[in-house]
């Protein structure tokens, strides 16, 4: 099995063309407005939801705030979905649609936290459609008896990667994301350049890691505070040692970095599949031939 890493682009204004999801979670900011303590606004230039922590405000404009007079809470609902938090999804009724325009060469996407029927990726140059791919979302591996079978229910699959499609410069890669009479949701989406870093060894482990706390009300008495929870993958990935420099170029290049990280090639991909970053990479050189390299990474929730 071969371990890949995206080399994420940054969507902005400049690429995202086109979307069904309106910017409307609230009323525009307006100078001459009144605004009571809890009132919330958008900036469709910082495309944010801002929230009045005071009464009587006016003229106090929130994108250059010092947090005195406005609150920042979180990006709008149209640009959740490339805020390196999937926590936070964009929602929409029935389905979801984005057109992007790529700035860099775009061999890969990821979508993560999704809940949709199917997914759609195409790919135009001009008017003329060059790549057209649906995917049902459906997730046979929850099939593991007669019973789950007939009365286990659909269970959707929350996250899918595709490679390999034509993401040049100047091409439209349209995204549906289709829920079907649902609501459709999308938690982050990572475009970018794929990297194959090297062949995955033996014994790789993937650590479910809790971010829940024990509490105490007045009284002493227990209280779990659920908080969610990330994985750590742990796996060591064996590279030609001539490739070693190109290794270390990508993890640095990544650093820092809401990215997608998956496994290719035969065979299952053993839950090692997931949006989060590079916590740790030794460098081990084998001057013989080829290198053993550790990696860690942990998940965003």
């Amino acid at each position: 099995m071969d371990f890949n890493i995206l080399s994420p682009m940054q969507v902005t204004e400049a690429e995202l063309v086109a979307s069904n999801v309106p910017e409307d979670d609230h009323p525009e900011w307006q100078a001459e407005t009144v605004y009571a303590a809890g009132a919330r606004v958008i900036s469709a230039q910082t495309h944010r939801i801002y929230e009045s922590l005071i009464d009587d405000n006016s003229g106090q404009d929130p994108r250059i705030d010092d947090g005195s007079a406005w609150l920042e809470l979180s990006v709008t609902n149209r640009w959740r979905a490339f805020d390196q938090n999937r926590s936070n999804p964009a929602r929409q009724a029935n389905e979801i649609t984005y057109s992007i325009v790529p700035t860099q060469d775009c061999d890969a996407i990821a979508l993560f936290g999704l809940t949709a029927g199917s997914l759609r990726i195409e790919v135009w140059d001009g008017a003329l459609r060059i790549y057209d791919q649906r995917f049902e979302m459906a997730d046979t591996g929850h099939v593991v008896s007669a019973y789950t079978w007939f009365f286990g229910g659909v269970v959707y699959a929350r996250q899918k990667v595709v490679n390999g499609f034509p993401g040049y410069l100047g091409h439209r890669i349209d995204i549906t994301i289709d829920a079907n009479g649902a609501m459709a949701e999308v938690g982050h989406i990572v475009l970018g350049r794929n990297n194959l870093l090297g062949r995955v060894l033996n014994l790789p482990t993937v650590r479910f890691v809790s971010h829940s706390r024990k509490g105490y009300d007045d009284f002493g008495n227990e209280i779990l505070v659920k908080r969610g929870s990330t994985r750590k993958v742990d796996l060591s990935l064996l590279v030609p040692t001539h490739q070693a420099q190109r290794v270390m170029d990508i993890v640095a290049e990544v650093d820092g970095l809401a990215t997608a990280f998956y496994l290719s090639g035969d065979g299952p991909g053993y839950g090692i599949e997931g949006l989060g970053f590079v916590d740790d990479h030794s460098q081990p050189i084998d001057v013989a031939g080829e290198s053993v390299f550790p990696l860690i990474l942990k998940t965003l929730k």
